[in-house]
């Protein structure tokens, strides 16, 4: 891998990128070894989230199959909302119980 050409750049014409606005690099050995390091960094990472998503793979099909068979019987629609409002008891009304005493 070849390293990236890294400019420095003068003081009003710096931008910050991710927090970072300003890189240096003294040595090419070192820009040759940062590219290095990066570029494991980066198959390090892409191995951990092949991992993840293959150990989880299977908690995602199962709830797949849960909220499948929940549209099926019918508290949810397709969208996953429930398809009637819940029971409440006789006095109880969307805006709260009843006042009590004189108004």
């Amino acid at each position: 891998m070849d390293p990236v050409r890294i400019e420095d750049l003068p003081d009003e014409e710096r931008q910050p990128f991710h927090g970072i606005t300003n890189i240096v690099v003294m040595d090419p050995e070192f820009g040759r070894a940062a590219a290095a390091r990066i570029g494991e960094l980066h198959t390090a990472m892409l191995t951990f989230v092949r991992a993840y998503a293959r150990a989880i793979h299977p908690a995602i099909e199962e709830m797949g199959r849960i909220f499948q068979a929940l549209r099926d019987a019918g508290p949810i629609d397709e969208s996953g909302k429930p398809t009637r409002s819940p029971d409440r008891p006789a006095w109880q009304s969307p805006y709260g119980p009843p006042r009590r005493g004189p108004r």
